[in-house]
């Protein structure tokens, strides 16, 4: 699976160590989902991240983030919404040929879906994640389990 993580995303990781931003950070850095980013956004993100986060460890988890993410170049632009960086990170979602575009911003996602992208808040794709390749049987079987 193919995910691009807007900078709210890792911003909001640091918050709380049980968010959904967090466990999608930690199965990136697990290697169980792959991360897309341009260079240029990549670098904004670790310049902002040193800059609104002072936790050395939560830091540390980043740089392994950041180490797991695979590069992707912008070949064309892409102008639908607003704000550039938005267009950035969409156009990198884009590029990427990515599954997801996982964000907390209210004008990428009211876009839904763009180019076969399905743009989704983190707990949404968190959601997704977890349900996809189960089929119903063993989704519904699991659900009787937990309920003994």
């Amino acid at each position: 699976m193919k995910i691009v993580l807007d900078t709210n995303v890792l911003i909001n990781g640091f918050k709380d160590e049980y968010s959904y931003e967090k466990k999608i950070i930690n199965a990136v850095i697990a290697g169980e989902i792959e991360a897309y980013a341009n260079r240029q956004t990549l670098r904004e993100n670790k310049l902002i991240a040193r800059q609104l986060i002072d936790n050395d460890e939560y830091q540390n988890q980043l740089n392994s983030l950041f180490a797991q993410i695979n590069w992707v170049v912008n070949r064309r632009q892409i102008r639908i919404v607003s704000d550039p960086e938005d267009n950035k990170i969409l156009e990198s979602a884009v590029e990427a040929q990515a599954d997801y575009l996982v964000t907390s911003d209210n004008a990428l996602l009211s876009l839904a879906d763009y180019q076969g992208v399905k743009i989704v808040n983190p707990s949404e794709f968190w959601i997704r994640y977890k349900d996809e390749g189960e089929d119903l049987w063993k989704q519904w079987t699991n659900f009787i389990r937990n309920k003994n």
